[in-house]
Parts: C-alpha cells; sequence; structure tokens
C-alpha cells in the first residue's frame, strides 16, 4: 500500500472519530496503530490529527483498501463504546462512497468488537461484497 492511500483511510477515521465532538484516547490510539501498521510516523500522525485532508479521492483505493476502509470504520465507530447516530450515518454513507451496500456495515457492525478480530468471519464478509467486475 502506498502511504498517500494510508493517509487518505486515515483521515476517514480521524473525520468518524472527532464526529462525537472529540477524539478520545482509545479512538486515538486505535487510529494510530492502524496509522503505524501502514507505515506512517508519530509525525505524520500527529499532522493528521491537526490538519486532517477534506477531500478524499476513493477511486484509488483497491477493493482489498476499501474493505479495509470499511471494516475500520465500523471497529472505531464501536471502540470507545459510544455509538452516536452520526457515527452510523458517517459509516453508511462511507459504505456507499467506498461501493458497499448498507447492509455491510450492519453484517460487520455484528461481527466487529471493541478488543476482538473474529478474522474467519470478517472473511466470510469481505467474500461476500467482493465486488465483481
Amino acid at each position: 500500500m502506498s502511504k498517500k492511500l494510508d493517509k487518505s483511510q486515515i483521515s476517514i477515521l480521524i473525520h468518524l472519530a472527532s464526529m462525537d465532538g472529540a477524539i478520545d484516547d482509545t479512538e486515538k490510539g486505535l487510529i494510530s496503530r492502524i496509522g503505524m501498521a501502514h507505515g506512517l510516523s508519530e509525525e505524520e500522525l500527529k499532522e493528521y490529527f491537526d490538519n486532517p485532508p477534506e477531500k478524499i479521492d476513493f477511486s484509488t483505493l483497491s477493493e482489498d483498501e476499501s474493505f479495509d476502509t470499511l471494516y475500520n470504520l465500523v471497529h472505531l465507530m464501536k471502540v470507545d463504546g459510544k455509538i452516536f447516530d452520526e457515527e452510523i450515518g458517517y459509516c453508511m454513507n462511507m459504505a456507499k462512497k467506498l461501493g458497499y451496500p448498507m447492509e455491510a456495515v450492519m453484517d460487520l457492525y455484528s461481527q466487529v468488537h471493541a478488543n476482538v478480530k473474529l478474522k474467519s468471519e470478517i472473511q466470510k464478509i469481505k467474500r461476500k461484497y467482493h465486488k465483481k467486475g
């Protein structure tokens, strides 16, 4: 993955995390772990937390990157234990922009837990919504 795509994904996550007015430490920690796992430095992450980009080109994301972004959005929405209507709406809107139906969010929602990653279930969902074409 190129850094540019990772930064786009990070900015999507930062936007979701800030929807309730503040990014709490749990959300910031998850976003930071995701960013560092994709090769971003702490300095780069700080810059994105301080100044997230406004415009994201979803057409540059591969299918795997699109699904990972959707998964990360749902995980981030659930990680702080508080789910707001705005966050659900944002996830649904992002799913549409990423090329997934709303049902994909609901399927992920039922399988994504704050501290547990059910890889086999997530892979089933990924295969279910694999874009043909």
